[in-house]
């Protein structure tokens, strides 16, 4: 019962995340019109240059008869005066006609404006309340009883599986170094610890990850420690992935052996000299492996 619920909850949920795309779109809208009454072509701010062009207009008929006022020097100016004053009349009225109708025009496009603010706020309003209901509904959906335990498992089996990882790594790594220690050194078979010696320090440090096992000091823990403090840079190569694409790009995996001129051939003039990298060729046949490299860089 408690999933079909949460189903059905999950199904309004969806329906009503749907309806708000429309809800802003019609936001969208209404912001548009509002605009395009704000600054289109008939809107207030293009009355709002009309007047003023209006008022330049009856500034210049003030002027024009403030100028025949000034400038009346016959009769005959005087009995055309009141034609001219009866046009000014006529013109002045006219506009004042205009202005009054403008006006008019002006208060109707703001009311205008006025309803479609009241009604953006509305939808506003009614977008926050759904956003805020959905949420709440989407808060209150309870999953199934065996939910719980179905994520303790994953998360149990993960964290195993990232557990086994872990130690998969480590054991690598040490047999890595191990071999690395062997190739440096370059020991007689006979002085070498013999391989359950190995076995065992693997095994003891994968049952205490956190501490380090424990190697019998040999020449090749000094030549190792050599090894990492004079490793060297090479451009493009900064990590574990990079020297794997250096191998990829020579058609070559990780089991291959490159020279210092198929390196050179990728990377270019950037890489260090020959004598830099000589000293991690530990069989000395000018040809590099993966690890020989991976010890150089230091990754």
């Amino acid at each position: 019962m408690e999933i079909a619920l949460a189903l059905s909850m999950e199904s309004n949920q969806k329906s009503s995340f749907q309806e708000i795309p429309k809800l802003n779109e019609e936001l969208l809208s209404k912001q548009r019109e509002l605009e395009k009454i704000e600054s289109g072509e008939l809107g207030l701010s293009k009355v709002w240059i009309n007047i003023t062009e209006m008022n330049k207009q009856i500034s210049l008929l003030n002027s024009a008869v403030n100028h025949l006022k000034a400038n009346i020097k016959s009769a005959a100016d005087l009995i055309s005066l009141p034609a001219t004053v009866e046009g000014l009349q006529k013109s002045v009225a006219s506009i004042g006609n205009t202005l009054n109708s403008v006006h008019l025009a002006v208060e109707a496009i703001q009311k205008t404006v006025d309803e479609h603010k009241k009604a953006m706020e509305l939808l506003q309003r009614d977008l926050n309340q759904y956003s805020m209901k959905e949420t709440s509904r989407s808060s209150q959906i309870i999953p199934s009883p065996s939910a719980p335990s179905e994520l303790d498992n994953k998360s149990h089996s993960k964290n195993m599986k990232q557990k086994e990882d872990s130690s998969d790594s480590q054991v690598s790594k040490v047999r890595e170094k191990l071999q690395l220690i062997s190739a440096l050194s370059n020991k007689p078979e006979s002085n070498r610890p013999p391989e359950t010696t190995h076995e065992e320090q693997v095994q003891s440090f994968t049952s205490k990850p956190s501490a380090l096992p424990e190697f019998p000091q040999s020449p090749g823990d000094d030549i190792e420690k050599t090894a990492q403090l004079r490793s060297v840079s090479i451009p493009g190569i900064a990590s574990i992935k990079d020297l794997q694409d250096l191998f990829h790009k020579t058609g070559q995996n990780m089991d291959g052996e490159l020279t210092y001129q198929e390196i050179w051939n990728l990377l270019g003039s950037t890489m260090p000299a020959p004598e830099s990298l000589r000293e991690f060729d530990a069989d000395g046949d000018g040809r590099y492996s993966f690890l020989e490299l991976r010890t150089a860089v230091g990754v």
